[in-house]
């Protein structure tokens, strides 16, 4: 299963499971705010292009979700896909919080977090790129509401054994 698919598969899931968007917001700063995903923006939830103003380098957010309380105050997660066999592109762990925060004032957010969703041994091999996001979730747990990511999870598993 590729990286687009799976990115659709959690935006569908996170779209229609109250218990999925409750699980990922437990994980965010986010935890305390009663918010519901802006689903009318679907179109700007994947891949959305990011032109770098001083290195004129484009980039991209995998998933892009942004969630809105009852004040109509606006929240982002800006999510980086990362199946095992992937890899890091130059700059593009530090271009993850660069990219969130030029972006704020365009989708009108006040607040983002950047997150990594990568099976567990991908996270373990990439310990320095990780700590650098805001939010860890690995493909094992994210299966437990989507489980298309369980099933790449097993995938990797057995690829690398």
């Amino acid at each position: 299963m590729n990286e687009l698919v799976l990115d659709r598969c959690f935006y569908e899931a996170l779209s229609k499971s109250a218990d999925f968007r409750q699980w990922l917001l437990g994980k965010t700063k986010f935890v305390a705010l009663n918010v519901e995903l802006v689903v009318v923006e679907e179109k700007k939830w994947h891949q959305t292009w990011y032109k770098d103003p001083e290195t004129k380098k484009d980039s991209e957010t995998d998933i892009m979700l942004i969630f809105c309380d009852v004040n109509s105050m606006r929240y982002a997660l800006h999510i980086e896909n990362k199946p095992d066999h992937r890899t890091w592109e130059p700059n593009q762990v530090e271009n993850y919080e660069k990219r969130a925060r030029y972006r704020m004032k365009k989708w009108n957010y006040i607040e983002f977090q950047t997150v990594l969703l990568a099976p567990v041994s991908f996270l373990e091999r990439h310990k320095a790129e990780a700590a650098q996001f805001d939010v860890l979730l690995s493909y094992e747990e994210v299966g437990d509401f989507v489980p298309e990511f369980k099933v790449a999870a097993q995938k990797a598993d057995s690829l690398r054994e």
